[in-house]
């Protein structure tokens, strides 16, 4: 049978995880309502005559969508009318068994469509080389209905489904339930290189990577390597990373996620929702929501490019750096119509961005993120490695966050002697912000230009006074 290969990393590739405490609401001393200010995050809404009419706002960060698709995420079957009012494809009936011989039938044949047992339950129970299904590695749809594809809570560990090379596997109205593997990486499903992985209306959840002394324990739902990836209307939840990646761990792969969820995901380390790791990500009308990590609550960047448009980042923790996003990456970062909410860290509580990132951000909210104990409420560009670092903010919002030391709105620290780091802000507003160390709006030891009609003003304890370097237009 054949097997997904893959190669090992270079040397000192793999990040050592870091043991940091979490912070309690207690170590917020010093600033008063740090914990409780502001109301429910606030509906997304585009600025007049910038946005594509087709694209209408969020009407709750639950991932209610205004336009034609409806509820992103939303992972209940669609019966599809044929006439006979099932799916196409050979049926499988209800038994595991059964759904095992139709795998291999499937390969053996060249590829097929196989359709499931309405709302069945197919729980596996055997394990093959960390497998419960037969390797994919011919073209092979499967039409779900309804059903779940579950790892029986008593059986050996092993992942649900592994896609090695030449697969190309498209799961339809179905949940992926269940998997546990331990000394490798991908939980629920296992998308290897030179493979293609699409899923429509399909639930990933309650899967678990766990590491081993010295390899796994990436991606707990989903992990790809060097694989092309397509996910629409889909829910990623409750799936757990020993290291990085709770939800899904992309490497090396070309991702596509649209109008989906990604929730409630935990990882030891880094990408408590999602990693993105030297790959190509683009993210659309999707909701990444309550993850947990040591870096990167919600997401972690370090790809070649990580593009999030239209979408929802909240209520994501990070033990560390980055409770929306961390990138330490030198590459580039996109967010385009996207709002950064609600979100906590040690520092950098709506985005921790480092490396010789390329960052623009437009026509977006990072309203109501904390820093519990360290600086940059709502961004945080930090760190030795952003010696180069370059973010662009254009027609967005910073307000309502806080921070325990320095900058509840924007803190801008390049290292000393670093030339080439820039900020620039154009049509921004920060405002509102808390911290309890000047300054209160944007802190600069680096270089800021400011265009158009930015306005930092009604921020605590000053908007720029305190800061190494002046911000210009900015008064008090």
């Amino acid at each position: 049978m054949l097997q997904s290969r893959r190669l090992p990393r270079p040397p000192g590739r793999r990040r050592v995880p870091r043991a940091v405490a979490t912070v309690s609401a207690a170590a917020l001393t010093g600033i008063v309502g740090l914990a409780g200010t502001g109301s429910a995050t606030a509906a997304y809404q585009s600025t007049p005559g910038s946005a594509d009419p087709s694209h209408r706002e969020w009407s709750k960060t639950d991932g209610q969508w205004g336009g034609h698709w409806g509820t992103a995420g939303d992972p209940g079957w669609h019966r599809d009318d044929h006439g006979d009012h099932k799916a196409k494809g050979t049926p499988v009936p209800c038994d595991p068994n059964a759904l095992i011989a139709a795998i291999t039938a499937a390969n053996q044949a060249g590829g097929g469509t196989l359709r499931l047992a309405e709302k069945c339950r197919y729980t596996l129970t055997v394990n093959q080389d960390d497998n419960g299904l037969p390797p994919i590695f011919q073209p092979i749809t499967i039409h779900g209905q309804g059903a779940t594809i579950i790892r029986a809570a008593a059986a050996d560990n092993f992942r649900i489904f592994n896609v090695t090379t030449g697969g190309d596997l498209t799961l339809k109205d179905l949940t992926v339930a269940g998997g546990r593997v331990e000394d490798t990486d991908g939980g629920g499903i296992f998308a290897g290189e030179g493979t293609r992985l699409t899923l429509k209306h399909v639930t990933v959840r309650d899967n678990i990577a766990l590491a081993g002394d010295t390899t796994g324990g990436e991606g707990g739902g989903i992990f790809s390597d060097r694989s092309k990836v397509t996910i629409t209307k889909s829910t990623i939840t409750r799936n757990t990373a020993g290291t990085d990646g709770g939800g899904y761990y992309s490497d090396n792969a070309v991702v596509s996620i649209s109008k989906s969820k990604v929730t409630h995901n935990t990882a030891g380390d880094e990408g408590g929702g999602l990693v993105n790791d030297d790959g190509n990500a683009t993210i659309s009308h999707t909701v990444i929501s309550d993850n947990s990590a040591t870096d990167g609550g919600g997401v972690h960047g370090d790809g070649d490019l990580t593009e999030i448009v239209y979408s929802t980042i909240t209520r994501n923790t990070a033990s560390a750096l980055g409770g929306g996003i961390h990138d330490d990456g030198n590459e580039g970062l996109l967010l385009r119509h996207v709002t950064v909410a609600k979100n906590t860290a040690t520092s950098g509580g709506g985005l921790h961005l480092t490396g010789s990132i390329g960052a623009t951000i437009e026509h977006s909210k990072i309203v109501h993120n904390i820093a519990t104990t360290g600086d940059g409420g709502g961004i945080a560009v930090n760190g030795e490695d952003s010696t180069n670092a370059v973010v662009a903010l254009r027609r967005s919002t910073v307000s309502d966050n806080q921070a325990t030391g320095r900058a509840g709105g924007i803190f801008f620290n390049p290292p000393e002697g670093a030339t080439d780091a820039l900020l620039t802000l154009t049509d921004v507003r920060v405002t509102k912000n808390l911290a309890q160390l000047e300054p209160g709006g944007i802190y600069n030891n680096g270089t800021v230009i400011v265009l158009g009609k930015t306005t930092i003003i009604d921020n605590r304890p000053t908007n720029c006074v305190g800061s190494p370097n002046p911000v210009p237009t900015c008064f008090g």
